[in-house]
């Protein structure tokens, strides 16, 4: 099993423009085998408007999945335990409504999960697993300095603000927490099979994001909490995603340490 984020934005789409995969993201489905799906999405609108999803494997071409955007954050684009199924090798047809403002940018998260990606395996649990495994709970604070968006910025590695995990140990990551308000906070390394998870950057919904993967794993029934291990740490690297207002943000990632 194997999960990744894919980041959408577009500038200025008003009352709704084709939306763009972040550089080094892709529209294009994962030539994955057995059942692909997007397990969660949120959005970020600096104005009102919507997300809009359409596929060929989809209720329909027209229209397919549009979720409403607020000002701010919607974390529910995509009702929990409730994924959107996706078929490998098809093309996301994404579509942004929101602000009409120049360089403002809209943007869109999706997890996706692949059963079975060739060549591709992340190290997931569950939450019962967790549950069953864990020791005790810790967290790591980072100062994440992003560039303008839409882009996955420069991240830094996961020990460089505070280096305190206990040698070659396993840790799950159960969430993280912001202080300041951004689209997704992403960690990538070995055992993610250097791609990509992330968690919605949203002040506002702490008692969610703090544990956003153990969610994730209860609604769906699913391995879709990350495991890295402390060995990796130096190559295991944390970074934001934002609009074109780039900042310095305050993450704390909370980390179940495993027996």
């Amino acid at each position: 099993m194997h999960i990744e984020v894919l980041s959408i934005s577009a500038t200025a789409p008003s009352t709704g423009a084709a939306a763009a995969a972040v550089a080094g993201d892709s529209l294009t489905i994962k030539n994955g085998k057995g059942k692909v799906r997007v397990l969660a999405g949120w959005a970020r609108n600096q104005a009102v408007g919507f997300a809009q999803i359409a596929f060929p494997s989809g209720h329909d071409t027209t229209r397919g999945y549009r979720a409403e955007a607020p000002v701010g954050a919607n974390l529910g684009v995509v009702p929990l335990g409730l994924p959107l199924f996706v078929q490998p090798q098809e093309l996301l047809a994404v579509t942004i409504a929101g602000s009409a403002v120049a360089g403002d940018v809209e943007q869109l998260s999706m997890l996706m999960h692949y059963e079975d990606l060739p060549g591709v395996s992340g190290r997931l649990i569950t939450a019962s697993q967790v549950e069953s495994r864990m020791e005790r709970l810790t967290t790591i604070e980072s100062s994440l300095i992003s560039t303008a968006g839409p882009s996955y910025g420069t991240p830094e590695a996961i020990n460089a603000d505070s280096d305190l995990l206990l040698a070659n140990r396993d840790y799950a990551i159960i969430g993280a927490t912001v202080r300041t308000a951004c689209q997704s906070v992403y960690l990538v390394g070995p055992d993610t099979a250097n791609l990509r998870i992330a968690v919605p950057g949203d002040p506002t919904k702490p008692e969610i994001t703090s544990q956003w993967f153990m969610l994730l794993s209860r609604a769906h029934g699913l391995a879709t909490v990350p495991v890295i291990n402390s060995g990796n740490r130096t190559s295991t690297n944390i970074g934001v995603t934002c609009d074109e207002n780039a900042g310095t943000f305050l993450v704390s990632w909370h980390l179940a340490l495993l027996k």
